[in-house]
């Protein structure tokens, strides 16, 4: 059977109700684990689900930590991810289920962002379409969903991939990887990117199930703040600037980010900031 973790922070409530109630409807959902990965303070536990609490370090919450609860907390060997914004239709169990082996994770690169809540019976509609891109240029639907795409091979760069929001593997694939890397923090990516990257080194295998993954809108809200536009392009570029160091990389990659943010000498910032930023690895 499955064991299934869903990443969750309080920012997220309505998304996840929204989750867990497309979980409810496969077939395999009473028969799975449940776990719920918990970012700071734990305002719920669904029913029949457990709940992990994951503590912070000095730099947010740890993208690497989060999916080590939900791993080494599993009772089986086949695993399912989930951010708590992520509606999958109804045969998502049954086809990961079949589809789970050594040296392979299972996505889809159908993704669509929600750019406005609708209700949940319109989403369920909605994932149940053969043709979900027909459905959505209808009037009804035009400008709420905006289509991007996650990519089935890593490259070097900002972008949604294999292991951005779900994705299934199992637990053996996971350890003889050694894990997600710690150090990525907070809401500045590029600890997908990276586990993409380190996987396809290892010779894993990438499975696109090409079936539709809605991504349920909600504010990004850190320490009861919201973040803003800024505050994320910089998030991003810290962990941009880790992962060009990790893989050898040209920081002048990271100089297009850091003018992005509006840093007037971008060079001169990303120089500064590796020093710090390799001065706080030392910590993990």
């Amino acid at each position: 059977m499955i064991s299934i973790f869903v990443m969750y922070s309080t920012d997220r409530s309505d998304a996840l109700s929204h989750t867990i109630s497309c979980l409810k409807d496969m077939k395999l959902y009473d028969k799975c684990q449940k776990t719920l990965v918990v970012d700071g303070k734990i305002d719920r536990i669904p029913s029949d689900w457990q709940a992990i609490q994951i503590p912070r370090n000095s730099n947010g919450f740890c993208w690497g930590r989060m999916w080590d609860a939900g791993v080494y907390s599993a009772r089986y060997e086949k695993i399912v991810y989930l951010d708590s914004d992520r509606l999958m239709p109804e045969n998502y169990l049954n086809i990961v289920n079949e589809k789970i082996d050594d040296d392979v994770f299972i996505f889809t690169s159908k993704h669509f962002l929600m750019l406005e809540a609708l209700p949940i019976q319109t989403c369920k509609d909605l994932l149940k379409m053969p043709e979900i891109e027909t459905s959505l240029i209808m009037p009804n639907y035009i400008g709420r969903f905006k289509y991007e795409v996650r990519h089935q091979f890593p490259f070097h760069g900002p972008g949604k991939n294999v292991m951005s929001g779900s994705v299934a593997f199992n637990k053996k694939t996971y350890n003889k990887l050694g894990g997600v890397d710690h150090w990525y923090c907070g809401h500045g990516a590029f600890a997908d990117s990276d586990f993409h990257m380190q996987a396809s080194v290892a010779g894993c295998n990438f499975i696109d199930l090409e079936i539709p993954e809605l991504h349920y809108p909600h504010k990004k809200i850190d320490n009861n703040t919201i973040l803003n536009e800024k505050k994320l392009y910089y998030m991003g570029l810290d962990n941009f600037i880790y992962y060009c160091k990790k893989w050898n990389l040209p920081m002048k990659l990271a100089d297009g980010l850091a003018e992005r943010c509006g840093e007037s000498r971008p060079s001169k910032y990303v120089d500064n900031r590796l020093k710090e930023i390799m001065a706080i690895s030392k910590e993990f």
